[in-house]
This record gives C-alpha cells, structure tokens and sequence, in this order.
C-alpha cells in the first residue's frame, strides 16, 4: 500500500486560503440570512442583487485560485498538479533543501 505524500505549504499561502474561505463563509451566511427575511417583492430584489454580487466576488476568488476549470467537472486529482507544484512543496524535499541551507551555513 502507497504511504500518502506529506506536503509543506508557506504560511502567507495557508493564511490566504483560511482568510477567503472566512469571507466565503460570511457571503453565505449573509445570504442565508436574507434569504430568512423575506417579507416582500422588494426584500427578494434585494436578495437576488446581492446574490449576483456575492457570485461576482466568488468568481474573481476563483480566478486567484488558478483551479483548473477541468478539475470542477471531472475532479481527477490529477488537473491539481500545475497547482500543488505551486503552493506546495513535498516534505521530503523540504528536508533535503534545510539540510542544504545548514550545510551552507556551517561552511
């Protein structure tokens, strides 16, 4: 059986993943919200504006994301490639490169 692969991602990385995932959470529960509201025509309009302009913001988060729009229709792990080279850096690798820079700095 194939032990899974441990990764290292930066910390600016990781805060930035939990920073939009908040704001998402709140764009959600604010619609939620609303949506529990409603009294009238003028409450839906509201609704559905705000809809349309928390969509507009979830597509510019997506756009940062660089998610292959293949990996959202079939979900094959393997579309994430390009993209884990990117953020993330394999723990193996993370050692060897420390052991480098010790090296480095003993010489």
């Amino acid at each position: 059986m194939e032990q899974e692969k441990l990764y290292v991602i930066e910390e600016k990385t990781y805060e930035a993943h939990i920073d939009e995932e908040v704001h998402l959470y709140g764009l959600l529960h604010q619609l939620a919200f609303l949506a529990g509201k409603i009294k009238d025509r003028r409450d839906m309009e509201n609704l559905i504006d705000t809809a349309r302009r928390y969509g507009e913001i979830a597509d510019q988060m997506f756009d940062r994301w660089s998610i292959p729009g293949r990996y959202l229709v079939f979900g094959d792990k393997a579309d994430l490639a390009r993209l884990k080279a990117l953020e993330l850096c394999e723990l193996d690798a993370f050692y060897v490169d420390c052991e480098d820079d010790e090296d480095q700095s003993h010489a």
